[in-house]
Formats: C-alpha cells, structure tokens, sequence
C-alpha cells in the first residue's frame, strides 16, 4: 500500500501501488481467462454470503486462507465460515453485498491480486418486515484479496477489507466506525476486532 500519514479523514482511497505499476511498468501478464475466473469468484463470495452457501466455500478458498477484517481476523478457511455461520442473523439477515470497480494484475510470483471497492446493502429490516421501499447503503469499503492457482484453479489465499465506512443504521459507536475506517495495518494499535 501507499504510505501516507494517518488522518482522522481519509480523503483519497489508498490502493496497492502494484495495481498502477501493472499500467506503467513491465509486471507479469495474466490471460483474460484467468482474470475472469478471478473476477467470477470474487463476485461467487459475496453471493455465498447473501445465499448462506457456506458448502462452495472450499471450492474457492485455500485451507490456510486469511480473513483481515474491522469484524474479525480469521487465520483459515474453517474459523472464516464458522465466523459467517455463527453470527448470520447479525452480519448477513437483510443484507446484500455487492462488488464494483474490480482490477486483477499478475504478481512476480505467480500469484495474482484483486482489487474492489464492496458496497453492503441493507433490504430488509427484520425477517418479519416487508422488503424496504429503497435498500440502504449499510458500508463501504476497499477489499485486497490475494490468490493462487491450485491445480490449475485460482482460489483465494487472504481477503482484507479495509477503509470501511459504515452506516449509522448499523449502531456502531463513532470509536468503532473509526476503527473500521482505518486500513488494514493500522488496526491492530486502535483495538481488537468485534468477534
């Protein structure tokens, strides 16, 4: 990531320099299919969540797969999914996800990154209420996932979600909101995650 000091507000997103190198400079190449298969399981998560599907999971997450969120940090593939099953009716009842501006570039070794900006949506306020009129944007965030091939099939070996600014309707306090609003690295000197 870029280096720029920290602010209370962040008023530019900071990226990886990499994903602009890959404009500018001579950085490995990935085919289009493989981009498109990195792209289609990025897009395959945030439905697995929206869907509960936690079964296609191992499909496309590697065993040792790391989750690095203001939520939680999980250090596999197993404790991610018990993270999501366990605390369902809180981070997923009502609530869609939904990736745009997704950029993949080929590493020197071989792995890839992709790069997103993920917009949570809130449709529906309880399981016993109607769908609302106008879905709410819950928060949005930058999401750094890094992959590898594994028999020839790109899975997800991290996923950071960072930069993340979350909605009132959530019932965060303004510590925790701040908290989330940091990146990645900076977390660990605010506080500890919320599970």
């Amino acid at each position: 990531m870029t280096v720029q000091p920290p602010t209370q507000a962040r008023l530019s997103t900071q990226l990886p320099d990499a994903l602009f190198a890959q404009y500018t400079t001579a950085t490995p190449a990935l085919s289009a299919a493989d981009k498109l298969e990195i792209i289609e399981k990025l897009h395959l998560l945030e439905l697995i969540f929206d869907t509960r599907r936690y079964d296609v999971m191992n499909a496309i997450l590697t065993e040792d797969f790391v989750f690095d969120h203001g939520l939680a940090k999980r250090l596999d593939r197993d404790s991610f999914k018990q993270l999501w099953q366990e605390n369902a009716p809180i981070l997923l009842d009502g609530i869609r996800h939904q990736l745009n501006n997704v950029l993949v570039y080929g590493n020197p070794d071989g792995t890839a990154t992709a790069v997103a900006y993920l917009n949570v949506l809130k449709f529906a306020m309880a399981p016993d209420t109607e769908t609302i009129d106008t879905p709410h944007l819950l928060a949005h965030a930058v999401q750094v996932v890094q992959l590898r091939q594994e028999n020839d099939v790109w899975k997800l070996v991290s996923l950071t979600i960072d930069q993340m600014a979350v909605s009132d309707l959530f019932g965060l306090d303004k510590a925790t909101q701040h908290y989330f609003a940091a990146l990645a690295g900076d977390r660990d000197q605010l506080r500890q995650p919320l599970f």
